[in-house]
């Protein structure tokens, strides 16, 4: 019985070692906070496959290339420090990202207008 037990306790420890990525071969998304010039934004789909991460996901992982990201984000439109305004969801918007091995792409949301438009940004990259 012992020895099943440290079978399947080696098996379930070999196996997350086996899903955990290789920042060498592939590329981070991270949708952590952004300046306060951005607005947080979240990942919706990634090549057309929607991703279906739990609220508090914040990195995703990439094979090296070219993908198109589909990203919703919440959008402050409070005007008035007095007043506390939700974040309103303004839409999803879709772009296309070429991403490197071994780099994490730092992804938020830039109001582009008064009327609250905005498009998905690059905000940084760094080395991973």
């Amino acid at each position: 019985m012992k020895k099943m037990i440290l079978m399947a306790i080696a098996a379930t420890f070999l196996g997350a070692c086996a899903s955990t990525p290789d920042p060498a071969t592939q590329a981070m998304l991270d949708f952590g906070r952004p300046p306060n010039q951005l607005s947080q934004a979240r990942l919706v789909a990634i090549d057309g496959n929607n991703i279906t991460a739990a609220a508090t996901r914040f990195t995703h992982w990439l094979e090296p290339g070219e993908h198109e990201i589909l990203v919703s984000a919440a959008i402050d439109t409070s005007t008035s420090v007095r007043t506390i305004n939700r974040p309103e969801n303004r839409g999803q918007g879709r772009t296309t990202i070429t991403v490197e091995a071994g780099k994490r792409y730092r992804v938020a949301a830039q109001v582009t207008n008064q009327s609250g438009g905005w498009e998905p940004v690059v905000w940084a990259v760094e080395d991973l």
